[in-house]
């Protein structure tokens, strides 16, 4: 049941006037897919943006006189951006109009992605990697909310979310393979292949995404968007920076105390505020509040996981960040079939989907951090198990943002995104932070022995939320075609 359905009757004239574009797109004889894949380009190429950076990192260190220290901040700057400002851009979507802030927010990354290829100093690099996550930010919460206005939630709402998460698992892997190729001709074309992708999605995306008016009134909550996108801000910049800095240093001292201050004061908030940037009925609501513990966890496995593959094929094995891509390929396009595996399984409601997927994820993991270091071969150590494992994390992906966004459409649909995409970033730094402590505790990243506990703590929390799966109502289900 569509949380809309309530005021239906009293709110035609604004749904009719918030809607009012939808026909003039049939009339045209425009399908939904075609405005589809400018959401799921831009989705590609904001993804991207989180990896291809890495293998560029020494060379840009060298050219713009980085310390090793400063150097992490190519890489997390643009983390805190997307991240710290993911809830309110939810919200925003839904008040000042989705395309309206995805249109916004693809120009700013634009723009930022041409500023990071000008930078001649280290802080102009990580200015323009702050205003590229904060482009982020604005994209992928509009994009989401655009899906639910473009698709009716089921089988073709399914498939849409498949796609355009399968973009983000392919960009993300495809990332270290393009990084390679562009470094070797100069770091700024890391950056300067996103200019004429993002102008191409601006002009596109005025002609063709629904000119829906706001779906949401009552204002922002200026102090719950202060202590919410501050509060994030600070948790993220805590778990990125944390083992670099030490857990007991100064600023961590600082910086976490803080962070569970601002962020206990946002759930204040949002229990007493008359337009909370959370709207009630998305904390109200239980399988939503455990879809979105989920895909938190989701997040977790999933970037951290990503990152000590690429740990390991550089440090461990040795090979080059070419030959790193090269030997990627694999898991992308596992991943990919994973996500368009996704939509069947939906059918049969998303909480059995997640358990499918989560499960397939702890069994590849499970089997890596039983081969790693056993044996020399490529294939029966790595390939296969990691394959398994990005199958798996492709289809929990899809199914937890199905579940993240089940029954939710009109005037909150922006601020759920918003919400889950939140989630996901957040805890992906968390799990990220985790799996790379354990990985390398007392050792050299070069050294084997600890990913092994570091892959059975990433299966451990990908069991954890399979159970979760379980408490999740069994009617959130989509329709057969």
């Amino acid at each position: 049941m569509s949380l809309r359905t309530g005021d239906q009757s009293a709110g035609r004239g604004r749904k009719r006037g918030a809607e009012a574009e939808t026909p003039a797109q049939a009339r045209a004889g425009r399908s939904p897919w075609t405005t589809f894949s400018v959401l799921a380009l831009i989705e590609f190429m904001t993804v991207l943006d989180t990896s291809v950076v890495n293998v560029a990192l020494p060379s840009i260190q060298h050219d713009l006189g980085f310390s090793t220290g400063g150097l992490a901040w190519v890489v997390d700057g643009y983390l805190l951006g997307l991240a710290g400002f993911l809830l309110l851009a939810g919200r925003a979507a839904d008040l000042v109009g989705r395309r309206r802030l995805f249109i916004t927010g693809t120009v700013l990354f634009t723009v930022a992605s041409l500023g990071c290829a000008m930078a001649a100093s280290d802080w102009q690099l990580v200015t323009a990697r702050l205003a590229q996550g904060l482009g982020s930010a604005l994209v992928i919460p509009s994009a989401l909310a655009l899906i639910t206005d473009l698709f009716p939630e089921g089988p073709h709402r399914a498939r849409a979310f498949g796609i355009f998460t399968g973009m983000g698992g392919v960009a993300a892997a495809a990332g270290v393979l393009l990084g390679g190729l562009l470094t070797s001709v100069g770091w700024p074309w890391i950056f300067l292949v996103n200019v004429p992708v993002g102008v191409a999605v601006v002009a596109v995306g005025l002609r063709t995404l629904p000119a829906t008016r706001p779906q949401a009134s009552g204002g922002l909550d200026l102090i719950g968007a202060l202590t919410g996108t501050a509060g994030v801000t600070a948790l993220t910049y805590a778990v990125t920076q944390g083992p670099a800095q030490g857990w007991t240093s100064g600023p961590m001292l600082v910086v976490l105390p803080l962070a569970v201050i601002l962020l206990a004061a946002f759930g204040i908030r949002q229990r007493t505020a008359r337009a909370p940037l959370l709207p009630t009925e998305l904390l109200r609501r239980r399988d939503l509040v455990l879809s979105n513990a989920i895909i938190a966890l989701v997040g977790a496995v999933m970037i951290g996981t990503f990152f000590l593959i690429t740990l390991y094929l550089q440090q461990v094995r040795g090979y080059t960040p070419l030959m790193t891509g090269v030997i990627y390929l694999p898991i992308p396009l596992a991943m990919l079939a994973g996500t368009q595996l996704a939509p069947r399984l939906l059918r049969r409601g998303p909480r059995n989907a997640l358990l499918v997927g989560l499960a397939i994820q702890a069994a590849g993991l499970a089997w890596w951090a039983t081969a790693v270091g056993s044996d020399d071969q490529l294939v029966t150590e790595f390939l296969a198990p990691t394959a398994l494992w990005s199958l798996g994390a492709g289809i929990a992906l899809v199914s937890a943002f199905a579940a993240c966004t089940a029954g939710v459409t009109g005037p909150i649909a922006g601020a759920a995104s918003g919400m889950a995409t939140t989630n996901q970033y957040v805890g992906g730094a968390i799990g990220l932070a985790a799996l790379v402590a354990i990985a390398t505790t007392g050792q050299t990243a070069a050294q084997v022995s600890g990913y092994s506990p570091a892959l059975a703590t990433a299966a451990g929390a990908a069991l954890a939320a399979a159970l979760l799966t379980r408490l999740i109502r069994p009617p959130m289900t989509h329709p057969r075609e």
